[in-house]
C-alpha cells in the first residue's frame, strides 16, 4: 500500500475515534467520569463534562473529515489530528508535573496516544506532500 492509502486510513480511524470517543462519553456519562477518578456533583458538572468533553471530541472527529474532504487531501487532517494528540501528551506530562502522578490510566492513555501522534508523523514524512503544499502557500 502506498503512503497515500495508509494516510485515508489514518485520518479515517482518527476521525472515528474522535467521534465515537465524545458520542460513547456522552451516551455513559457516569461510567466516564468513574473511569478518570471523577463524579458530578450536580447536572452542571454533567453538562459541564459533556460540553467540554464530548463536544470537543466529536467536533474534532468532524473537522478531520470535513477538511480531508474539503481540501481533497488527507495531509492537513493528519497534521491537526497530529497537533491535537500532541497537545493531549504534553498536558498529560503538565499533570504529572503539577501532580507528581502517573497513573494506570494516564500512562495507557499516553502510551496510546504517542503510537497515534508518531503514526502521523511518519506518514506526513514520507508523503512529502504536507511540505510542497506549504510552499506553495509561501510564493503567493
Amino acid at each position: 500500500m502506498k503512503t497515500n492509502s495508509f494516510g485515508k486510513i489514518y485520518i479515517a480511524m482518527m476521525s472515528l475515534y474522535f467521534i465515537i470517543s465524545g458520542i460513547d462519553a456522552l451516551l455513559n456519562i457516569d461510567e466516564k467520569l468513574a473511569r478518570i477518578g471523577l463524579s458530578a456533583i450536580t447536572t452542571d458538572g454533567e453538562i459541564a463534562f459533556i460540553l467540554i468533553y464530548c463536544s470537543l471530541m466529536v467536533g474534532i472527529g468532524i473537522a478531520i473529515a470535513l477538511l480531508f474532504y474539503f481540501s481533497k487531501t488527507w495531509q492537513y487532517s493528519a497534521l491537526l489530528a497530529v497537533i491535537i494528540i500532541s497537545s493531549f501528551i504534553c498536558f498529560r506530562l503538565v499533570g504529572f508535573y503539577l501532580t507528581g502522578v502517573f497513573s494506570n490510566t494516564q500512562i495507557s492513555f499516553l502510551s496510546a496516544e504517542v503510537v497515534e501522534v508518531v503514526i502521523g508523523i511518519v506518514l506526513l514524512y514520507k508523503s512529502g506532500g504536507l511540505i510542497k503544499s506549504l510552499s506553495i502557500i509561501n510564493d503567493k
